[in-house]
Parts: structure tokens; C-alpha cells; sequence
């Protein structure tokens, strides 16, 4: 019998807090110093689990998978 990887994709929403007077001119700043999503050592590889840098940043992620592509182990 062969093997199988189903691939499913969800979103996430990372998130950046921060103190400003307006949200508006922050969101332009901080996006620029977003040390970005990276993937970390873990759950069966070196590259399953995701988290972000910085300690004012957070991921999550926001829904259900949908499970809609395959490849051959």
C-alpha cells in the first residue's frame, strides 16, 4: 500500500502590539519592522511548526483547514 501526504491550507493572522496615537500612521511602521513568520524544529520535521520573532508579536490561526491537495510519500 502507498503512502500518502493530504496537504490542507489555513489561514493565520499575525500581530503586532504596539502603544501610538494613531493606529493608522503605527500600522505603516511597525509593519516595516515585522520580523516576519519562520518555521521552527518540531511535530515529526524541522519545518512544521511556525511561530514569529519578537516578543510583541503573535500568530494564530484563523479557521479550519481545507484539505484539498495530495503527493505521494
Amino acid at each position: 500500500m502507498k503512502k500518502y501526504d493530504v496537504h490542507g491550507m489555513v489561514p493565520v493572522v499575525a500581530t503586532i502590539t504596539v502603544e501610538a496615537e494613531n493606529g493608522e500612521e503605527e500600522i505603516e511602521i511597525e509593519a516595516k519592522k515585522f520580523k516576519g513568520v519562520h518555521a521552527y524544529a518540531g511535530n515529526g520535521g524541522l519545518n512544521k511548526l511556525i511561530g514569529v520573532a519578537g516578543s510583541n508579536e503573535s500568530i494564530e490561526a484563523d479557521g479550519e483547514p481545507e484539505f484539498d491537495d495530495w503527493t505521494e510519500h
